[in-house]
């Protein structure tokens, strides 16, 4: 059975011994890795130092950095570490990711390596009793405090994509935080975004869940949508989303899954990830056409009666879809969302903007002059598209 450590190159498990010092842990790293260590832990006035330098100065500063190395941390990072530290500070079970390995060696916490021919991860024993007292950090409320704002970060990108900095901070930063809370949400969110694969920050520190394909594109249709305001999701709807492999199962979501399952030689996984990855490609503004060649990448679609099965199930899925352009909306809830308020919300001069809603009988998006879905006999702009 293959392993997530099996995955993972062999230079990345070093020879290493048990119990591990921090000058035999440090001694195998590379001086490029010794410096990402320095740099993590804003450690200054090193960099002059040659390599055997910079292993003594480190292995005595790192635990002395401890509580600052730790003050972005979750309760998920901190609990897996006295995990560690309580085992005696080894561990052999592939609990890990490629980058997560890497993040705890690149803050001088924890070493991947070999030891009796079998790969393990070490903590070097001056830092054991250090988190196995936990008298520092066990239930810290700083680290409660971190977990709830990388949930929520995480929920909301699941229903939004994309945030600015300020769209972030403004969902989650309340009146009754610390003064500070405006700058510690950010060194969190970067912390996070290196342990956790779902974040991710570009140049301009948009930050974006890891399945948007082009956030600048999503921006650029928020754009044209400036009197739309997000969908307004309650702390513990996106408190739920932040969940790790949180999928939102509609009814729509079951009846594809459902025919799936009932029509092709494939597991429950297989066709949950099979929605899953229509959905994605929905959230992200894809076509019919085109979530339609998503699921043929998965089953074959044999009759045209057997396509035409599968496109009335997408449909509905589709419009029922929250989309990250439009702002954590489905097609469905904004072009109810117009009918009701009698006004069309997103508007600039001299261009109209819609969501895409599509038609279950044509499978076609649904133009300004075309019978409005909703079955009223009005053409959609005067009535749904308004």
């Amino acid at each position: 059975m293959t392993t997530k450590q099996d995955l993972v190159p062999d230079k990345f498990w070093p020879e290493l011994t048990y119990p591990l010092t921090f000058a035999d842990a440090l001694s195998v790293l590379s001086k490029q890795q010794l410096t990402n260590i320095r740099l993590n832990l804003q450690i200054s006035n090193l960099s002059t130092l040659n390599k055997q330098g910079l292993v003594e100065k480190l292995g005595k500063l790192i635990p002395d950095n401890l509580e600052l190395t730790t003050r972005c941390w979750d309760h998920n990072r901190m609990k897996f570490v006295q995990k560690i530290a309580k085992n005696g500070g080894l561990w052999d079970k592939p609990l890990l990711e490629y980058q997560q390995y890497d993040y705890f060696r690149e803050r001088g916490i924890l070493y991947p390596g070999t030891v009796d021919g079998k790969r393990v991860v070490i903590m070097p024993s001056e830092l054991v009793e250090l988190f196995k007292s936990g008298d520092l950090f066990q239930d810290h409320p700083i680290h409660s405090r971190n977990t709830e704002w990388i949930r929520l970060t995480r929920g909301l990108l699941y229903y939004y994509g994309t945030l600015s900095a300020e769209e972030l901070k403004s969902f989650v930063i309340t009146d009754a935080d610390h003064p500070l809370s405006e700058f510690d949400i950010m060194n969190i969110i970067y912390d996070a975004s290196d342990y956790y694969e779902q974040i991710e920050i570009d140049e301009e520190a948009m930050i974006s869940d890891y399945r948007v394909v082009d956030p600048a594109s999503i921006r650029k249709e928020r754009a044209l949508r400036l009197e739309l305001d997000f969908y307004p999701f309650t702390k513990q709807e996106l408190l739920k989303a932040g969940e790790p492999d949180f999928v939102e199962r509609n009814s729509h979501y079951t009846n594809l899954v459902r025919y799936v399952l009932s029509h092709y030689e494939i597991d429950r996984d297989e066709a949950d990830f099979l929605v899953e990855e229509c959905v994605d490609a929905a959230k992200n503004g894809d076509s019919l056409a085109s979530v339609l060649e998503v699921a043929q990448d998965f089953i074959e679609m044999p009759s045209i009666e057997m396509m035409s099965e599968i496109t009335d199930l997408l449909v509905p899925l589709m419009n029922n879809t929250k989309q990250w352009a439009i702002k954590g909306y489905s097609p469905a809830e904004l072009s109810l969302k117009r009918a009701s308020a009698g006004v069309l919300l997103n508007t600039v001069p001299n261009r109209t903007v819609r969501a895409d809603v599509i038609d279950l009988k044509t499978k076609q998006k649904v133009g300004r002059n075309d019978p409005c879905p909703c079955g009223s006999g009005k053409k959609f702009k005067k009535c749904c598209g308004q």
